[in-house]
């Protein structure tokens, strides 16, 4: 029996769309982590896969991908295989015997309040000015500043509206100099006050809405041209925005807010990054310190 694994993938992003409240970002993903798996079993002329063709499969992932890309891709494909067994399609999930990757807990990537300052002091363009000033003003997702309308922005009250996973909403505070910047960028469109306008925040050369793609691309280019030695991208931003809010007393609750964290032991990641800031006054402090 040979399945019409495209018609079922239409049907099952309109069931993420409507029903999971994924965010963009994560819907785009599983989608084409799902067209993938299908290429791969188009190829292998393997209308329904057997255990050979999952476990083929999931040794080209393991070849090519890291343990969390390779999770997500995996709950992407179940989700997907139980779908079909809910429509009848199938009578059972081909990958669901298949366990996800126990989790190596890395330390996050962040740069330093230098590395920071001098990447965003080299960028000369206002619209990714305003980007590098904005993802480090309030630690947002990459994905979450696609969907941002000029709309979100109240430059009065210094505050943005974020729409994040699960398209839940949250109100973020905005540093001055990021208002700034997103104010000189959007008067260079003819927009004085954003608060009444519906365009996007962010627009490409053709006047759409900038992808996550894009955003990326500028962070990396900027991070280039800066000499900045770390490999950056715009979750590298939010790790740094998480780690300075920390050095300098924020609270994890009030972290976690801002961010977006369902659960507060996802923020918790951060306090490992202020141990040697923590030793250091404890060396120069503490009585005792001082014979060691």
């Amino acid at each position: 029996m040979e399945l019409d694994y495209e018609a079922h993938l239409m049907r099952y992003s309109m069931e993420l769309l409507d029903q999971r409240g994924l965010s963009r970002e994560t819907y785009r993903a599983y989608f084409n982590d799902i067209k993938h798996m299908v290429v791969f079993l188009r190829e292998r002329q393997a209308h329904i896969p057997d255990r050979r063709t999952v476990r083929s499969y999931m040794l080209e992932l393991h070849t090519r991908y890291t343990r969390t890309t390779i999770n997500r891709k995996l709950s992407a494909i179940k989700g997907f295989f139980d779908f079909m067994v809910r429509q009848g399609s199938l009578t059972m999930n081909p990958f669901g015997h298949v366990r996800s990757l126990k989790h190596r807990e890395t330390l996050p990537v962040f740069l330093s309040h230098d590395e920071i300052f001098d990447l965003i002091e080299a960028v000369t363009d206002p619209r990714d000015r305003a980007i590098l000033e904005l993802l480090y003003s309030t630690g947002i997702r990459v994905g979450e500043a696609e969907a941002m309308q000029c709309a979100d922005v109240d430059t009065a009250s210094g505050f943005i509206r974020v729409t994040g996973k699960g398209n839940k909403q949250r109100t973020v505070p905005v540093g001055r100099r990021a208002l700034d910047a997103i104010t000189c960028y959007l008067k260079g469109r003819g927009i004085e006050d954003p608060i009444y306008c519906s365009e996007p925040l962010f627009l490409n050369s053709r006047a759409t809405v900038m992808r996550s793609r894009s955003i990326r691309r500028v962070v990396h280019q900027w991070s280039l041209a800066a000499s900045v030695a770390k490999q950056v991208s715009p979750h590298v931003i939010r790790h740094t925005f998480a780690s300075h809010m920390l050095d300098a007393g924020a609270d994890l609750r009030s972290i976690q807010e801002m961010l977006g964290h369902a659960s507060l032991s996802t923020t918790q990641r951060y306090t490992h990054l202020t141990v040697d800031k923590l030793m250091d006054v404890y060396d120069k402090a503490h009585p005792r310190a001082k014979e060691r």
